[in-house]
């Protein structure tokens, strides 16, 4: 607040009597500044994509960098407003909060300060008082969130999206050779590269035994889609991080398997704007007995059309669990339209409990929601997924697309998808459960 001068009749025998103006804080309040109260937000909620070689999360990078008070310095206005709005950092659930391993967020203390750092000018303050600079992993590990990783499989050629391309939706087949994976081994966690930055809408990644029946990928996938490609590792978007599963759990990658990179790309057509696409795949072998085996799964709705210029359209879709089943993570994933997801979990004993609740989707940031521990549901439990759409006018003129279309499911941007994506694992039979460096 501001101290205002008013008239004193008091004659003081030391001097006059000064009028004081304050910054915003009150007098009473110790300054704000950058190296004592605001870096440590900074370091804490957004170095690790607000960097020169920040965080590659499904293609989404930070467009500048937050490591110094000079790179942070100019942006502090917008930074107050951003995270006034509850922008940045960004998180997109409402419910619940607490159990998510990544949750962002800062407290309204924490924004109070960002603000009145801003209102007071932005001072820098005394750099001894600043935390030591925080550490980033990718920083020596190749640019891998998760750390090194113990495998990497890149694909063996470059593939060029051309100019005119605007929708792209394509697989890449890469067999490992013996000297690639010479045994099986579980593994605990896996990360993507798209090799395309933006150009990148998705990638999903499976793992095909080797088949039994000889018969070539490329035909099984043409047959039976996904389901012919093997075990999905898991699907990235725009915001999507990497998952290193928990003490216990893992996936089997089998000596022989096959890759498959399956990208769907998505640009503004013309000269110049094609780019060339090497995607990799990144795995993290557990070393210990696994007792749970992992399976990514989605639950989806492929059967809707939504209707011309509605603005609240709603598309649901559920299933029942034949086994206790331990839930690891969630992610929505639909496109241009959809404004809202929530799974609802629906138990034997007809109580339900809201698993997750993302009022404000945003197809441009696509969170992997990861609980801090495994959440188990029991069998017999039934999960609802629900999705809502805004196919209005006012919504298409925002995100470029015809309100007067009927879109159903499909690949394109410009089609729609209702999928409800679960990371869970059930337990192994105790043969399986065999570590790597038991074999």
């Amino acid at each position: 607040m501001r101290i205002q001068a008013r008239a004193v009749v008091v004659v003081l025998a030391a001097g006059l009597l000064s009028v004081i103006v304050a910054p915003s804080y009150a007098a009473n309040e110790e300054a704000v500044t950058y190296y004592k109260d605001v870096l440590p937000l900074i370091q804490d909620n957004c170095q690790t994509c607000h960097q020169p070689e920040g965080l590659n999360l499904g293609g989404v990078i930070a467009p500048m960098s937050f490591m110094s008070y000079d790179e942070t310095r100019p942006w502090a206005r917008a930074i107050a407003r951003k995270v006034e709005a509850h922008e940045m950092p960004p998180w997109f659930a409402s419910e619940p909060t607490g159990v998510f391993s990544n949750e962002r967020g800062l407290t309204d203390a924490e924004i109070d300060t960002i603000v009145r750092w801003v209102d007071a000018g932005a001072p820098a303050g005394n750099k001894a008082d600043a935390p030591a600079p925080r550490q980033f992993v990718e920083a020596t590990s190749g640019g891998w969130s998760l750390g090194t990783p113990d495998f990497v499989f890149q694909l063996d050629e470059p593939y060029f999206i051309d100019d005119d391309v605007y929708d792209l939706n394509i697989s890449f087949f890469k067999e490992l050779t013996e000297a690639e994976l010479p045994d099986d081994v579980w593994v605990r966690g896996w990360e993507f590269k798209t090799g395309a930055g933006n150009v990148a809408h998705h990638m999903c990644g499976f793992v095909r035994a080797p088949a039994k029946d000889d018969k070539p990928i490329e035909e099984a996938a043409a047959e039976d889609g996904a389901a012919g490609t093997g075990q999905l590792l898991t699907c990235i978007a725009e915001g999507a991080e990497a998952v290193m599963l928990p003490d216990g759990y893992g996936l089997q990658l089998e000596a022989g398997s096959t890759i498959t990179y399956n990208m769907h790309f998505h640009k503004r057509p013309g000269p110049d704007t094609g780019v060339y696409t090497q995607p990799e795949i990144a795995f993290f072998v557990e070393h210990r007995p696994v007792k749970y085996k992992v399976i990514n799964d989605s639950i989806g709705n492929t059967g809707f059309e939504i209707p011309p210029n509605h603005g609240n359209y709603r598309i649901g879709m559920s299933r029942t669990l034949e086994k206790d089943t331990y839930v690891l993570t969630y992610w929505p994933h639909a496109h241009m339209r959809a404004k809202a997801s929530r799974y609802t979990a629906i138990y034997p004993d007809g109580r339900e409990e809201l698993l997750l609740d993302v009022p404000q989707y945003d197809q441009g940031w696509q969170e992997t929601y990861k609980y801090k521990e495994p959440k188990l549901l029991p069998k017999g439990t039934r999960i609802d997924i629900s999705f809502w759409y805004d196919n209005s006018p006012e919504n298409a003129a925002r995100y470029d697309f015809r309100s007067d279309e009927s879109p159903g499911h499909g690949p394109r941007t410009d089609d729609e998808m209702s999928l409800g994506f679960i990371g869970y694992a059930v337990e192994i039979e105790p043969e399986e459960a065999t570590s790597s460096d038991q074999q």
